[in-house]
């Protein structure tokens, strides 16, 4: 994962999203067109957006110190939340205009919206595309090209709109269009909210089954046991698990540790703490559980 790469993209795309924002604000203002003023609001809550994220990503670039033992990784997933959030918000205001375009249509002037309007979508095409290259590896990259697809659809929706008044007059078609954005954008907008809570919740990734990668550890020879098993993430695609592991020999621990090892593999999970314990450990007199049970011998089991 190139995280100085994304830092680029997320850089470029806001410069091209926030500029062209200005360019359609104007036109909507000299058109009289809701729907370019509606689409200029859109792309400057997506420079917002991407602000958020470039922020995000260049403080978890330049962590550091002993105290960020994990970096600033988690930044990543806390913007991707917010921009969810504010996806939301969007997804509320463009349906809220639609009502009210429903209710009163105004005339615009149609050639030049469609102009503008078409300038949009190949903005939003190209910083699309450039986002959606790494929005598979990245939630914060994902949440901002998220964004963009909202504009994007904005973009057509006023072309369209455009159209329909330029050719047909018929006003009606900008308020449809609107609510239909809105139920095409739900879905990714709860993706992104969805994914961010459970790696904050620190649960085990969905494609991931515990059970089984418990059963698969436990089939390795030479282990007895196994407990407090954990299997978490940092961010999407970065997955860590954590086990204590009860081996008959503990002088073949290195051989249970590279089976162990290639079992993470196999599930996309890239970092592992395993403890070796010998058949028969027993815990510390400090262990809380330990003191709770009144057992003399007690395994974590």
């Amino acid at each position: 994962m190139d995280r100085g790469n994304n830092l680029k993209i997320l850089t470029v795309s806001f410069l091209l999203i926030f500029s062209f924002a200005f360019v359609e604000l104007i036109g909507g203002f000299l058109t009289n067109s809701l729907a370019l003023l509606s689409d200029a609001g859109h792309m400057f809550t997506d420079s917002v957006s991407l602000l958020i994220a470039l922020i995000a990503q260049f403080l978890v670039q330049k962590a550091g110190g002993r105290r960020m033992t994990y970096g600033l990784y988690r930044l990543e997933v806390l913007a991707a939340l917010a921009n969810g959030v504010f996806l939301l918000g969007l997804i509320g205001y463009i349906a809220y205009e639609a009502v009210q375009r429903f209710m009163s249509p105004e005339k615009v002037l149609g050639p030049q919206m469609l102009l503008i309007a078409t300038a949009g979508l190949v903005i939003n095409l190209v910083v699309g595309y450039i986002l959606f290259r790494s929005s598979g590896e990245n939630i914060n990259i994902k949440a901002a090209f998220l964004h963009v697809v909202t504009d994007t659809l904005g973009s057509v929706s006023a072309i369209l709109a455009g159209l329909a008044v330029t050719f047909w007059n018929f006003h009606l078609a900008d308020p449809m269009l609107s609510v239909a954005i809105s139920l095409l954008i739900l879905p990714g907008a709860y993706s992104v909210i969805k994914s961010s809570v459970s790696v904050l919740l620190e649960l085990a990734p969905p494609a991931i089954d515990l059970d089984r990668v418990e059963g698969e550890i436990r089939s390795v020879e030479g282990v007895v046991d196994v407990h407090d098993l954990h299997i978490w993430s940092i961010t999407p695609g970065n997955v860590l698990l954590t086990a204590h592991v009860v081996v008959s020999d503990v002088s073949a621990c290195n051989d249970v540790l590279r089976s162990i090892k290639n079992i993470a593999d196999s599930y996309g999970i890239n970092h592992t703490t395993i403890q070796i314990e010998k058949e028969g450990f027993l815990c510390p007199p400090s262990c809380p559980i330990l003191r709770e049970s009144e057992h003399p011998k007690h395994h974590h089991r």
